[in-house]
């Protein structure tokens, strides 16, 4: 693995990073439309963004953790439980995929929501995946449930991971 540091965002020019990458990979690559991308979650003082820089700086990905019972929560990521902590919007630059990154800002978003959400050491986070990186969230141990759906026009399945503090 290139080395690489995940960082949590505390700075505007960090949060920009991260919505370069998001549209980048998701508006650009995948072809969502760009108005339904940045959502008000993103701004919503609970949610958590984790930025994954290269050792020049580079920016190598990004993701979001969304506290649990997050307005309009439901409505947004299909069938799953608002009472747990989803993490969505995990984004890895096409030149950065198989370096460790998407792994590296897992880890950084599954600790935060540990340390955040967690009772008694454990915590259930919840995801909304593209089917076709269904193997990568499942070697990381998320097990998929309930039936597909289509997000913006591409095939999800949610999937969940029970964690707990080592």
């Amino acid at each position: 693995m290139a080395e690489l540091r995940v960082e949590t965002v505390r700075t505007p020019a960090q949060l920009e990073d991260a919505m370069r990458v998001r549209f980048a990979v998701f508006v650009d690559e995948q072809g969502v439309a760009a108005d339904s991308e940045r959502d008000a979650q993103d701004d919503d003082p609970r949610t958590v963004h984790v930025v994954a820089y290269a050792a020049d700086g580079d920016v190598l990905g990004t993701g979001r953790l969304l506290a649990p019972h997050t307005d309009d929560f439901h409505a947004d990521h299909g069938a799953m439980d608002s009472a747990n902590p989803h993490i969505g919007r995990l984004a890895v630059t096409a030149a950065s995929r198989g370096t460790g990154a998407g792994r590296a800002l897992m880890e950084a978003l599954e600790a935060e929501a540990l340390a955040r959400h967690g009772v008694d050491g454990r915590v259930r986070v919840e995801l909304s995946a593209q089917d076709q990186a269904m193997p990568f969230y499942a070697r990381l141990g998320y097990v998929a449930h309930g039936d597909g759906y289509l997000d913006e026009g591409i095939p999800h399945h949610d999937a969940y991971k029970d964690l707990l503090e080592s």
